[in-house]
């Protein structure tokens, strides 16, 4: 009766603990899901003065598609001292939006990084945000800046311990039982030098050997002993290192997985008491659960067998928890399903073309029976001299599928999804899959709810908050009425809202592009009131916060260029600078002609530079400021010394019009009268006294003073205007518009026939649409350098599978 009470017991807490893993995993998708960037840019080795293209694809982390979360995306250009020298915030209202970094003449070589995340990304730690190396070469110091070769991996010359770590399958050696064990040779050096290990017990004798293979890995089957402790031993250069293997279990569970492509074998094994009576196993897929049960008998061993058919390709994470709920083994399983394979197919008209010659190829997108497939893409056709092709490199397939799902990096990925030798490539996998943890999903945050504590929501738009504070006494937080305006040419003005007990005002979401000047006021009591004493308020506009700094890791793991690349680009670069100078060289030579024109004079050249300031062009009433010494100090002190303007109290009086209140703009802006007096005079360039059908070029007012700033931009320039308490006003940041890829036409261009074409990328499309109907044609010329290039098609399909391809084209 005893025994049935605990079993009874057992079961229904067993039944509990699955269902909750169901619920949970359920908002887990469906509210609290991750979301992973990809950036997809044009190349990834650059000179000073080149664009750096890319296109930025955010996706649900789960089922890679769409994010219904942010709308907003943060991309930053990141040097090696881990500064950020360009951020740009990029609107996504679909799976991938574009952008650029325009690189300055006097950038310094270096490797240098691409790092993307959206707000919401940031209640993670910065590992979780995209990162991609890519390396710039300032031209006019290439000579200084060549690299040294690689390092010598000659296993001879090799005088440091190897770094290896030790894993078990499922996490845990078990006395008794046969327990796999994957090795990692850290050192980025013994992914080509290979060693051979035994492995001995604490009489040293000998259990198996070992010995590592590509990247590091490699494996033994040990079944350890009660009582016994186990070492691995390395000879090398005459030296012997040892190392103690984890401490064995006497009791425990071990998991084995086995993938034949075609069905999923999962072995269970206990060697406790109760043996799997009580334990659950759940296994899932980036959060989607593929399995979810409890063992309710005593039994020691259990075989599950999954079609892989059923599944989706990916990680697959295999947990096993004890009676307390707690997971006691782990095991990561890639899957490759070949049923639900979808591909992306370039067509190209043929393999060679000759100099500046048009090139039309057809993108599509299909699934294993031919079926087109909606998806977004991008392309880029770049030059394999100056950016050479590296296979195995990373790409949004390997990213999505792979490396946003592991913890720590993973050394050229794409070597695991080429089709060449795909035995080994598997084997390889599985022990990558063996030696890399699970790092975006724990079951601690799944179980505690810890997802719904978000500190960073996930944006829409663009938000324009900050706080209140009284400025007297009782100093510190106050809840007071607080309004928006954008100034810009058109007035708009949000609905006056209250600051909350913490004094924090929001608006928003706004969706605009470039930068626009706002006004944000504040009154103790209400707005209706001009009172110096209702206007004691201290407004703090929210800046952006920087992110943690990450130190900047190469990809590579520490190796350097290799010595060949440098010569090679340095080589290319020469040739493009023939290609220059054999062009110039080629010019016509046309014949003398007389051309008769009146020499401008200082005047008229003035003039045409203030008519091409003022957006209305000549101004009948304008006052040249620097042409005359006023001896004013203020902007202000100007106004006394121009005719049909009076300065009376606070207020600027047009003699012609004095009913009527001017509306006072600086740089095309509206300015209060009360700036003037904190604004030099000798910062201003001219002034136009605009009245009748010349004011309403500006404003709906019938009379307007427009001032001009000798440095242009006025408050576009970021110049900070102090205000009276409780009026501030700056700049707010808006979406970053990205440039168009300057794409020459040779046959109907002009310009393109009279100087030489040397792009090292042909092509850049950003944004393709494959609508699922048809196959989508892309056209662009060739340039004048002949070579070798690569054509890079990457993306998503709506439904969430993402795609790579590539093909080759000559030019000569």
């Amino acid at each position: 009766m005893v025994a049935f009470s605990f079993l009874a017991i057992s079961t229904n807490s067993q039944n509990y603990f699955t269902e909750s893993i169901s619920e949970n995993l359920l908002t887990y998708n469906l509210k609290n899901y991750p979301e992973k960037i990809f950036i997809h840019s044009d190349k990834t080795f650059y000179s000073n003065e080149d664009t750096v293209w890319f296109s930025a694809y955010l996706v649900n982390g789960v089922t890679h598609q769409k994010s219904q979360k942010s709308a907003l995306i943060y991309a930053e250009l990141i040097n090696e001292k881990d500064s950020v020298i360009d951020r740009k915030k990029l609107f996504i209202n679909n799976l991938n939006t574009a952008g650029d970094f325009k690189l300055s003449k006097n950038i310094k070589s270096g490797n240098y990084k691409i790092r993307a995340y959206t707000n919401y990304m940031r209640n993670k730690d910065p590992d979780f945000f995209f990162q991609k190396e890519i390396k710039i070469w300032s031209s006019n110091k290439l000579e200084n800046n060549k690299e040294s070769t690689q390092k010598n991996n000659t296993y001879n010359n090799i005088e440091i311990k190897p770094d290896i770590s030790f894993y078990p399958q499922g996490g845990y050696l078990v006395d008794g039982l046969l327990n796999k064990v994957a090795i990692k040779l850290k050192d980025a050096i013994f992914n080509e030098v290979k060693i051979n290990g035994i492995i001995r017990d604490e009489n040293n004798n000998e259990i198996t050997s070992f010995k590592s293979v590509e990247f590091g890995l490699g494996e033994f089957f040990i079944t350890p002993e009660k009582g016994k402790t186990y070492f691995a031993v390395i000879k090398k250069n005459e030296k012997t290192y040892t190392y103690k293997l984890p401490i064995s279990l006497e009791k425990g569970f071990v998991v084995n997985a086995t993938n034949n492509q075609k069905e999923l074998f999962i072995d269970l094994k206990s060697t406790t008491i109760n043996g799997l009576l009580g334990t659950s196993l759940v296994i899932h897929q980036r959060g989607k659960l593929i399995y979810n049960n409890s063992f309710s008998n005593v039994v020691n061993s259990k075989t599950l067998k999954i079609p892989i058919k059923m599944l989706n390709s990916g990680v697959l994470h295999i947990t096993l928890f004890n009676s307390n709920t707690q997971p006691v083994c782990e095991r990561l399983i890639f899957i490759e399903n070949d049923n639900k394979k979808t591909a992306i197919s370039i067509e190209k008209p043929k393999e060679y073309f000759g100099n500046r010659k048009k090139i039309t190829l057809k993108i599509n997108v299909e699934d294993a029976l031919k079926n087109n497939i909606p998806s977004k893409l991008s392309m880029t056709v770049k030059d394999l001299n100056i950016s050479p092709e590296n296979t195995k490199e990373e790409n949004i397939k390997t990213w999505l599928l792979l490396n946003s799902d592991l913890r720590g990096k993973i050394k050229n990925p794409n070597y695991f999804f080429e089709n060449e030798n795909i035995r080994k490539r598997r084997y390889l996998l599985d022990l990558v899959m063996l030696t890399h943890g699970w790092r975006r999903f724990t079951w601690q945050e799944i179980n505690t709810n810890q997802q719904n504590k978000q500190k960073f929501e996930a944006e829409k738009g663009i938000i324009i908050s900050g706080k209140t504070l009284n400025m007297e006494a009782p100093y510190g937080i106050k809840s007071v009425p607080t309004r928006l305006t954008f100034i810009g040419k058109v007035y708009e003005q949000e609905p006056i809202q209250k600051s909350n007990n913490n004094g924090e005002y929001s608006y928003g979401p706004f969706l605009f592009f470039d930068s626009i000047p706002v006004l944000v006021e504040a009154r103790i009591n209400n707005f209706q009131s001009n009172e110096i004493k209702d206007r004691k308020i201290l407004i703090i506009p929210n800046t952006f916060e920087e992110v943690a700094k990450l130190p900047l890791k190469s990809n590579n793991e520490g190796e350097k260029r290799p010595k060949n690349d440098v010569d090679s680009y340095l080589k290319f670069q020469k040739y493009l600078e023939d290609i220059k100078n054999q062009f110039k060289q080629s010019d016509y030579i046309l014949d003398e002609v007389v051309v008769n024109s009146k020499l401008k004079n200082l005047e008229d050249i003035r003039e045409e530079n203030m008519n091409a300031r003022a957006s209305y062009g000549f101004a009948t009433n304008r006052f040249d400021v620097t042409k005359h010494n006023y001896g004013s100090n203020s902007a202000l002190q100007l106004f006394n010394s121009i005719l049909g303007v009076r300065v009376i109290n606070d207020s600027l009086i047009i003699t012609r019009q004095p009913n009527e209140r001017p509306l006072l703009m600086l740089d095309e802006n509206p300015i209060d009268v009360s700036d003037l007096s904190l604004i030099s005079a000798s910062e201003i360039s001219f002034i136009d006294v605009l009245t009748g059908g010349d004011a309403l070029m500006l404003s709906s007012n019938g009379a307007v003073i427009s001032m001009y700033s000798k440095q242009g931009g006025g408050f576009n320039s970021k110049r900070k205007v102090k205000r009276k308490p409780g009026i501030i006003d700056y700049i707010a940041s808006g979406f970053y518009t990205a440039k168009e890829f300057y794409a020459p036409d040779h046959i109907n261009g002009f310009e393109e026939q009279t100087k030489a074409d040397i792009r090292t990328t042909l092509h850049w499309a950003p944004n393709i649409v494959i609508d699922g109907k048809k196959a989508v044609e892309i056209s662009f010329f060739t340039s004048d350098a002949d070579s070798k290039y690569v054509i890079e098609v990457q993306g998503i399909t709506t439904s969430g599978i993402p795609l790579y391809q590539t093909t080759e084209i000559t030019v000569d």
